[in-house]
């Protein structure tokens, strides 16, 4: 039997072998284990955390968005102003006669143009002025819709000639800010327009 005792010892040295393997990998899992869950649990805690972030950012990111729609805004009601003004003074002055009614009929096409914003704040006068032999300006006639303003028409110093005449339209546009966030009071828009008779030296105006 002597000679079978070697072999048995072999096999009680794999056994305790195979024995601490399986014990090492029963170690290496439980630690592969804690791994995963320790990398859950600071992917929640990251999670939570983007999610605290995001509440912080948002309010800022809110009040960005907010802002730049304002100025938008206020950026296309000014454009239809000085839009309104040119286009007013350009038909005007391709008239060599107008009467009240073609004023009007001018004035109210502010309307459409304004659309979508409102006209119960816009104000609007169209105005002939000429220049005598002296070079003097005055004003030969005026037509206004809900203008406030009631000083004659200025002209810039120097702009007519002697015998010169032009059409002037004067638009104001009290913007009322939408949300009321960044800017709280009405925002005065005022545009003018000068445009020359395109027919006649002077546009002449009758009842």
């Amino acid at each position: 039997m002597a000679p079978h005792e070697p072999l048995r010892g072999h096999g009680l040295q794999a056994q305790r072998s195979a024995r601490g393997h399986t014990r090492i990998e029963g170690r290496l899992q439980e630690r592969a284990l804690r791994m995963i869950t320790l990398l859950r649990r600071l992917g929640a805690d990251r999670s939570g955390a983007s999610a605290i972030e995001f509440a912080l950012i948002f309010p800022i990111l809110f009040m960005i968005h907010i802002g730049a729609a304002e100025a938008l805004q206020a950026f296309v009601a000014q454009r239809k102003v000085s839009h309104i003004a040119a286009t007013m003074a350009d038909i005007t002055a391709r008239n060599r006669v107008v009467t009240t009614a073609d004023m009007n009929d001018i004035l109210g096409a502010s309307v459409a143009m304004m659309y979508p914003f409102p006209t119960t704040r816009l104000q609007q006068r169209v105005s002939s002025m000429s220049a005598d032999n002296n070079g003097s300006v005055k004003t030969d006639w005026s037509s206004s819709k809900d203008y406030k303003d009631l000083n004659s028409p200025a002209m810039p110093s120097g702009y007519l000639r002697p015998n010169e005449s032009v059409i002037l339209t004067e638009v104001i546009y009290n913007y009322e800010p939408t949300f009321g966030i960044f800017l709280s009071d009405d925002i005065r828009m005022s545009r003018h327009a000068y445009v020359r008779p395109r027919l006649s030296a002077k546009v002449e105006k009758t009842d």
